[in-house]
């Protein structure tokens, strides 16, 4: 005879099944369920055109109140900022020091050894992996060395973002490194970012805990605030270039630690060499300020040409042109100095990373970013041209820039300017009609203005630089308010 049909029963069988399933497909079909609901069900009663990514910080049932919603980050940004996570490989400047010429290697090694911040093992160290890729000395021996404390120089590193989630991963992969040469106990970061309406805010407090993590000391304040419509422009970005300069002066006032040298970098893509390179030559020749070259793509030229135009003055206090390299100077003596790729001196210069000497800051009075004193006849001027002038004016005037140090801020013109080695058959039909084997130092390639990143140093280039008094005035472009 047939069991009558029991509901319950049939219910408590069912029951048994689902509690059969792995727990990891049971996951999995939550998700799914909830991603359809989610899908199905509409939260919010308010319609929107561009879909928003809240940070962990931002209640669930908060409206976002901002006129330009924060976009979420595409498929390829979310997958290099994992990659990032799990290597601290950069993605755009991964080329840099990969497969460098053993030459250029032994240079860069002899060259920047003085910098280095810690008293590194007989056979490996960071610098080491990061130019020659050598094996990883013993974990005991590293950590050891990056514990040990020291009175070496100390390093301030200021950084301004905006809308800046794209370079975020180049930048901190190479504040790792070079961190990791001078010594993470002689370096201070301090990024102040503001108004950004991309992942700017959310990918730095990722970078926050990583940096930390490593035992460097990082300081980021973030803040919503943009120009308002009746803000001077160069008020403005004074008052947010002041904002990253905060901490350097409330270590000295509650510690009473100091810096011996101020990097300032706009939201560029650096190389390891790039900064280690300011650093030396601004040690070196004993500099106020010291700049790199920075470059954007020209659409008319179909080619880079110098861009900070806007503050670089040469030492006659002329501007320079936003042109081919042979055409950046008026001051003749200074335009050969630039096309052999040799430091020069100039009445002032900004570039996307200056190193400076923090006396002027320290000192009263107290040098700072601000706009022109108009009514003392001041001529307009950018905040950063102000500052080169206060540095003259100060008696810190030894102001150079470096041409070998060439730096870009999208990868269309980094990839223009650090194209790769060539092989010497391919450069204007060249072929060897015997002789001594092909020598780097004479490659045709490390005579192109754009060459390999890892050109030869030549001697010139570790000469001091000879300084002059500078001119009376520098001749300013208009300013637009």
């Amino acid at each position: 005879m047939p069991k009558p049909y029991h509901s319950g029963g049939q219910y408590g069988q069912l029951l048994n099944q689902l509690r059969r399933i792995p727990t990891p497909i049971a996951l999995a079909i939550g998700i799914l369920f909830g991603f359809i609901v989610g899908r199905v069900i509409p939260w919010s009663s308010q319609p929107t055109t561009l879909p928003t990514w809240r940070s962990g910080h931002v209640p669930a049932g908060s409206r976002q109140t901002s006129r330009h919603p924060i976009q979420i980050p595409t498929l390829d940004q979310r997958r290099r900022v994992l990659e990032l996570l799990s290597t601290l490989s950069p993605h755009y400047t991964k080329e840099c020091t990969r497969n460098a010429q053993p030459l250029y290697v032994q240079q860069v090694m002899d060259r920047y050894s003085p910098l280095i911040g810690h008293n590194p093992p007989s056979s490996s160290s960071w610098f080491s992996n990061v130019f020659a890729g050598s094996e990883p000395e013993d974990r005991l021996a590293q950590v050891r060395r990056d514990l040990q404390r020291s009175d070496g120089h100390k390093y301030f590193f200021a950084i301004n973002l905006y809308n800046s989630f794209d370079v975020i991963p180049d930048l901190f992969a190479t504040l790792f490194r070079v961190s990791a040469i001078l010594g993470y106990h002689n370096v201070f970061v301090s990024i102040y970012e503001n108004g950004s309406t991309d992942q700017t805010k959310a990918l730095l407090r990722i970078f926050d805990a990583l940096t930390r993590s490593v035992g460097m000391r990082v300081l980021i304040r973030t803040s919503t605030r943009t120009r308002g419509a009746f803000n001077h422009r160069i008020e403005y970005l004074a008052e947010v270039r002041n904002a990253a300069f905060v901490p350097l002066h409330e270590l000295r006032d509650a510690e009473g630690e100091v810096f011996d040298s101020i990097i300032f970098m706009n939201d560029i893509l650096p190389c390891v060499d790039d900064l280690l390179e300011l650093i030396w030559q601004s040690r070196r020749n004993n500099a106020g300020i010291t700049c790199a070259a920075d470059y954007m793509y020209h659409e008319e030229i179909q080619a880079p040409v110098f861009y900070d135009n806007w503050v670089a003055r040469d030492i006659n206090g002329t501007a320079l042109e936003n042109a081919p390299f042979e055409k950046i100077f008026h001051h003749q003596a200074s335009s050969s100095r630039w096309q052999k790729h040799l430091p020069l001196q100039v009445q002032s210069c900004w570039n996307g990373i200056a190193v400076l000497d923090p006396e002027p800051f320290y000192r009263p009075p107290h040098v700072k970013f601000r706009m022109a004193k108009i009514t003392e006849g001041e001529c307009s001027a950018s905040e950063c041209s102000l500052i080169c002038n206060d540095y003259w004016e100060a008696g810190y005037g030894r102001i150079m820039m470096v041409p070998r140090v060439k730096l870009a801020y999208d990868s269309r013109v980094f990839d223009i300017i650090h194209p790769n080695r060539r092989n010497l058959t391919a450069i204007r039909g060249y072929t060897r009609l015997g002789g001594l084997p092909d020598d780097p130092r004479t490659d045709p390639q490390d005579r192109a203005w754009f060459g390999p990143h890892d050109r030869l140093f030549t001697e010139e280039e570790g000469d001091p630089v000879e300084f002059s008094p500078g001119p009376e005035h520098a001749h300013n472009s208009l300013i637009f308010l």
